[in-house]
């Protein structure tokens, strides 16, 4: 778990038994992506800009049309 991204963000969780993401918001807002690799977790996990790193993991996913589920 990745806590505190960003003043939006929460924190960010990863199942590696489902491959799946979920962001959580501040406002209680969920969002769970699905076929996350560890890999690209890892790389949101060790960046020096998380919340960077998260966007274009999350913009990424938009673009594969692997729409969030809530």
């Amino acid at each position: 778990m990745i806590p505190s991204v960003s003043r939006q963000i929460a924190f960010v969780q990863y199942d590696d038994q489902s491959s799946s993401m979920t962001v959580q918001y501040h406002t209680g807002f969920k969002a769970s992506y699905t076929n996350v690799k560890q890999d690209e977790y890892l790389l949101v996990f060790t960046s020096a800009n998380r919340y960077d790193s998260l966007m274009r993991l999350t913009e990424s996913r938009y673009m594969e049309g692997n729409i969030p589920t809530t």
